[in-house]
């Protein structure tokens, strides 16, 4: 499937920067553990995590104030019948620091959550211009049907995602069974879903479609 984004708004987005987020250019933690050591929960962050014994977890592991919406939107995403894993940064505009990327993400609940799992999905921040999500993932065929669903719902969407594929098998989102699909966010888009709850219910029920329709094949 050919990616749902006209290339010159795909070109025009490849730039920009999220002004939310403070980040260093290097995650300051290569892992979990060390994070957790440096920092006090309930404090500095928090998690929420639910295994209800679905065979679909859905992930915002920079979600709080480290990346704005993924937490909302994962619980959308997730609704009462999905496992949801959401680790929230609490340090205000300083929780960039928070952020450990997806391939080193090894809390050991989300992993029991990922890796017991069927099929999973992640929310992520992507820095661009303009509205739109890049869609990726190790399971291809999933990561397509929900850059469709997305476009069909009136969300522009690239796929598969050239500058973020989300591959790697470390990933978090690609432990499953049937691995992943991970969807980078951009800034503008983000805050849209934050401000109107209908294109949140129209985004997020999207994504759930096209994650019963990936349950049936």
């Amino acid at each position: 499937m050919k990616a749902v984004l006209p290339l010159s708004l795909m070109l025009l987005c490849a730039c920009g920067t999220d002004a939310g987020l403070s980040r260093p250019k290097k995650d300051v933690y290569p892992d979990f553990q060390a994070l957790t050591s440096a920092h006090v929960e309930g404090r500095d962050y928090s998690k929420e995590v639910y295994n209800r014994n679905s065979p679909v977890s859905v992930f915002a592991i920079h979600g709080g104030d480290i990346e704005t919406a993924n937490s909302r939107l994962a619980r959308n995403i997730a609704g009462a019948d999905f496992n949801l894993y959401i680790f929230n940064g609490w340090l205000g505009p300083g929780s960039g620091k928070l952020h450990v990327t997806s391939t080193n993400f090894d809390d050991p609940q989300a992993l029991a959550l990922s890796s017991g799992a069927v099929f999973a999905v992640s929310l992520h921040s992507y820095f661009g211009r303009g509205q739109w999500v890049c869609v990726g993932g190790a399971n291809a065929e999933a990561a397509g049907l929900v850059a469709a669903a997305l476009y069909a719902a009136g969300f522009a969407a690239e796929f598969p995602c050239r500058r973020l594929p989300g591959v790697n098998p470390r990933n978090i989102v690609n432990r499953a069974l049937l691995g992943g699909v991970q969807l980078e966010i951009t800034p503008r888009l983000r805050k849209r879903l934050e401000t109107s709850l209908a294109d949140l219910a129209k985004f997020t029920g999207a994504v759930r479609d096209s994650i019963f329709k990936v349950l049936k094949k």
